[in-house]
């Protein structure tokens, strides 16, 4: 099975527990108990999408002082699938830019790096053509070296 698959079946799976989630909320809304089982479900998906992220060869990360963000890669990849479960538009692009995990930061420097730009607008961006844009933006520079060590 190839990874668009993987990460689309993970995708899908998560939709449809959120969609079963809802209905049982409405009916035990008012059971404290029940309430502590969905958080206790919630969890158990999250571990379902980290195995997954083991199966993608998507590494954990050790920060590299107490002031970064642990497992950065995989919490971007989490929050681009809760946001394709949620909205099936997001689909493919949290696909590609899962798949392309090792170039993600290339991506989200506008989301790290600005308090209005969020992950549902980098998607939007990246289904409106931003990968196109960054891809000959990506060309360029390279040009541009190359150029440079022509000139040497």
């Amino acid at each position: 099975m190839n990874q668009t698959k993987i990460i689309e079946g993970v995708i899908g799976t998560l939709e449809a527990y959120h969609r079963k989630q809802k209905s049982f909320n409405a009916i035990f809304s008012n059971e404290p108990v029940m309430s502590k089982t969905i958080e206790v479900f919630d969890n158990e998906m999250l571990e379902m999408v980290d195995y997954v992220f083991d199966l993608l060869g998507i590494p954990t990360e050790e920060p590299e002082s107490k002031y970064d963000e642990e497992n950065w890669t995989r919490n971007v990849c989490t929050a681009l699938i809760k946001l394709a479960a949620k909205n099936e538009k997001y689909v493919e692009p949290a696909v590609e830019l899962i798949i392309n995990w090792e170039r993600l930061s290339d991506y989200t420097t506008k989301v790290e790096t600005s308090t209005w730009f969020n992950y549902n607008q980098l998607l939007d961006e990246h289904l409106t053509g931003y990968k196109t844009w960054h891809e000959k933006q990506r060309k360029k520079d390279k040009e541009k070296v190359k150029d440079k060590i022509q000139a040497k």
